[in-house]
């Protein structure tokens, strides 16, 4: 018996081998094009950094240019020559010279010298063409005098706007179509980053291969192989969710975050702004509006919706030749638009031509001709009435799923419990209650778990009955105001980081609810 066991051992040895050669391999690639983005970005960076120098000696009035006219403007009295014929004439050869230079490596100073005796030389050559020597001698000579404190000046100014060039700057005016290598350069940190731990894993499985023996090395091998077919899964959450969660928890404490034109994210600074913003300041109103609203639509959805899929799921479970019809009507809203059906639902509590007024009219009518309720309308003076709107809309639109979930919990149920229990003379209350139920609860504490949590996040809900406007009628919801802030123009009232910051808030209280739910369950919970 222990030779198979040593022979599969020795198998997992190889497996530990593959190992060391696979993440060897693929942190030296991940290292290589992170290596290879860093300097795309290091060529495109230094192309701003040129350009931004060489734009503040071509400016026409600051920069070149602009001080040689002063330095001619004061030797001759022929303004109209200098700034008609000769700097106009001559400021594009200039500007292509100072291109030229600055590409070519050429130091500042003799680059400024150039473009200075360039347009020096063309003042002398028309002002000896109109006759005055003299001034044209003077300009030469002052230019020479200030040559010195000219390059010092330009080269101040020019130190000045390239300090404002930074990666963030040149990221920011870079996009996919147009910038080569753009994937490469925007995550060569973090290609850098999984290439060392990928080298930094493989190292360490390269160390357990040396210090351990054969059996030794097949034990580890085995022990790696259950994450070989989790790897898969584990890419894609780390992707698709651990990253969006941390970027969204960075960028909540990241101030003023938006985006550009080129979707790259700039901020104003970080702290605690954007909670503060949605907790104290000026965008509290709304905020606490909007939980409030979530919360009582939580309160009121879910207990409602599972004692009505309780009994539902409890009589679609009797044996009855209706049954597929009756399943079919309840499921129907599941495998139907959302949007489509949120528009029926407001057609349907619409004041004037709704059907929920004309049925409520036909009733009441013995009793004299009543007033159409204003049934969504009503937000800013009449909170409770769209309130109602808003959780029979949901009640309606979570009961399908819930019912599903129940119904498979009661066909799971032994039907020899049900059994023994009427042979004992048991009513159908009795067993419903005392059977049905109790081993029904780990179901209904799930249900009460995944319903809470998809309440909290009410959107298109709210967003269908009013139109997309529910901020005019004050029935804000907390995932409404994410996706408003998101959507919304950078205005100082509206930022992704306030919509980061508010998708937080909401996180925290989903988690402590969700929490306090389990710990509540404890109680009552059959196990």
């Amino acid at each position: 018996m222990a030779t198979p066991k040593k022979k599969k051992l020795r198998r997992g040895s190889g497996r530990l081998l593959a190992h060391i050669i696979i993440f060897a391999l693929l942190g030296a690639l991940l290292i290589s094009l992170g290596c290879v983005g860093a300097a795309k970005l290091r060529d495109y960076k230094n192309d701003y950094y040129i350009t931004a120098r060489t734009n503040v000696f071509k400016d026409k009035n600051s920069g070149v240019e602009g001080l040689v006219k002063e330095i001619m403007l004061s030797h001759t009295k022929n303004a109209s020559l200098v700034n008609n014929q000769v700097i106009a004439n001559k400021r594009k050869a200039v500007n292509e010279l100072i291109d030229n230079e600055a590409s070519d490596g050429v130091s500042e100073e003799e680059l400024l010298s150039h473009a200075v005796l360039s347009y020096v030389e063309r003042a002398k050559e028309r002002l000896i063409a109109s006759g005055d020597e003299s001034a044209a001698a003077e300009i030469e000579k002052a230019a020479n005098e200030a040559m010195p404190e000219l390059t010092k000046t330009l080269i101040a100014k020019a130190d000045a706007a390239s300090s404002s060039i930074s990666t963030a700057t040149v990221k920011a005016t870079m996009s996919v179509t147009n910038t080569d290598g753009y994937i490469l350069i925007y995550y060569g940190r973090a290609l850098l980053i999984g290439g060392g731990i990928c080298l930094a894993f493989a190292l360490f499985l390269l160390i357990l291969w040396f210090r351990k023996d054969t059996d030794g090395r097949a034990k580890v091998g085995q022990a790696i192989e259950p994450f070989d077919y989790l790897m898969p899964f584990l890419i894609g959450v780390g992707i698709f969710t651990l990253y969006p969660m941390i970027r969204v928890l960075i960028m909540s404490f990241q101030e003023g975050y938006h985006l550009t034109g080129n979707n790259m994210g700039t901020a104003t600074g970080w702290g605690l702004a954007n909670y503060d913003f949605i907790l104290r300041g000026r965008g509290s109103d709304q905020f606490i509006r909007s939980i409030r609203n979530t919360a009582l639509f939580v309160l009121f959805t879910v207990p409602i919706t599972a004692a009505i899929a309780i009994v539902v799921a409890h009589l679609l479970n009797q044996k009855s030749k209706l049954n597929a019809l009756f399943q079919t009507a309840y499921f129907m809203p599941m495998v139907t638009t959302a949007t489509a059906v949120g528009l029926v639902w407001r057609w349907m509590f619409n004041q004037n031509s709704g059907l929920i007024n004309a049925f409520i009219t036909f009733f009441t009518r013995l009793f004299g001709a009543p007033e159409n309720i204003n049934w969504l309308q009503t937000g800013a003076t009449n909170h409770t009435i769209p309130m109602a709107v808003l959780i029979i809309f949901g009640i309606w639109n979570s009961l399908p799923f819930t019912i599903i979930l129940l119904l498979s919990g009661l066909q799971n149920i032994d039907e020899h419990l049900y059994t023994v229990a009427k042979v004992d003379g048991s009513g159908p209350a009795r067993i419903f209650f005392k059977i049905t139920v109790p081993l029904l609860s780990p179901t209904i504490g799930l249900v009460l778990i995944i319903n809470s949590i998809s309440a909290f996040k009410v959107y298109t809900d709210v967003f269908v009955l009013w139109n997309g406007k529910p901020e005019d009628y004050q029935m804000e919801t907390v995932a409404w105001y994410i996706y408003n802030n998101i959507t919304s123009n950078f205005d100082g009232m509206h930022s992704l980081g306030i919509a980061a910051a508010a998708a937080m808030v909401l996180f925290v209280i989903i988690f402590a609810f969700t929490m306090l739910q389990k710990f509540i369950q404890r109680k009552w919970v059959y196990q």
